[in-house]
C-alpha cells in the first residue's frame, strides 16, 4: 500500500506512520504464530530429561521467575514450598515451562492475590496456583484444547496453547494438569508430576 500511495502522494505522513504500526503488529502475530506451530511440531517428540530436583532449588527457580512476570504484570504473588528432604526425580526444564504457564494465566486473569503452592515428595510434585477473579466457566477439557481463547481481545495477545501444553505436558511426565474454582469463585490450577523411574 505505501508502494503504491506514497510516490503519488495520495496519502500523507500521519496516514503512512499508521500503515507502518499497523504492519509492524500483523508482523509480530505472525512471528508469535509460527513460533507457536514450531513449538506444537515439537511436543510430540520432546524426550523427557530427568534429574533430581529438590523443593528449595524449586523454590529458587520460581521465584527467579516470579520477579520477571511481576513486574510485567505489576502484580504480587505469593509462593508457598513445603519442607522436604526428598527429592524428586523428573524434567526440570517441562516443569518450569508448565510453571511459567500457569503463572502468565494467574497473572494476566487474577486480580489482587495470586497464590502458588509447591509440594516436592520422592513419587509426585505438585505445584497449584490459585488466583482471584472470575474462575473457570466452561469445563477443564475444553480450556485445555489447543488455541483455547476467552476473548477475541486475548487471542489478539495469546495463541491459546499454555493450558494445552502445561496439560500435554503433565500427563508425558506421568501426571495430570487439574483446572477447577475455589469457594469464592476464583480459579485454581494444579500441576501434577509423577517420578520418572
Amino acid at each position: 500500500m505505501l508502494m503504491e500511495y506514497l510516490p503519488s502522494e495520495d496519502i500523507d505522513m500521519e496516514q503512512a506512520m499508521e500503515m507502518l504500526s499497523e504492519s509492524g503488529r500483523q508482523i509480530e502475530r505472525m512471528d508469535a504464530f509460527v513460533e507457536t506451530m514450531r513449538k506444537l511440531s515439537s511436543l510430540e517428540n520432546r524426550r523427557l530429561t530427568p534429574e533430581n530436583i529438590s523443593a528449595r532449588q524449586l523454590e529458587k527457580d520460581i521465584q527467579g521467575e516470579l520477579s520477571i512476570l511481576e513486574k510485567e504484570y505489576g502484580k504480587q504473588c505469593m509462593l508457598q514450598v513445603s519442607e522436604s528432604k526428598e527429592e524428586f526425580y523428573g524434567d526440570k526444564e517441562i516443569i518450569l515451562e508448565v510453571t511459567e504457564n500457569l503463572l502468565s494465566n494467574a497473572l494476566r486473569h487474577g486480580k489482587r492475590q495470586i497464590i502458588i503452592m509447591v509440594k516436592a515428595g520422592y513419587a509426585k510434585l505438585s505445584i497449584c496456583v490459585m488466583y482471584d477473579g472470575d474462575g473457570f466457566r466452561e469445563d477443564a477439557e475444553k480450556i485445555t484444547e489447543a488455541f483455547y481463547g476467552q476473548s477475541v481481545k486475548d487471542s489478539l495477545k495469546h495463541a491459546g496453547l499454555g493450558m494445552y501444553i502445561s496439560r500435554l505436558y503433565c500427563e508425558k511426565h506421568g501426571g495430570k494438569l487439574v483446572l477447577g474454582n475455589d469457594e469464592q469463585g476464583g480459579a485454581v490450577v494444579t500441576a501434577m508430576f509423577r517420578r520418572i523411574a
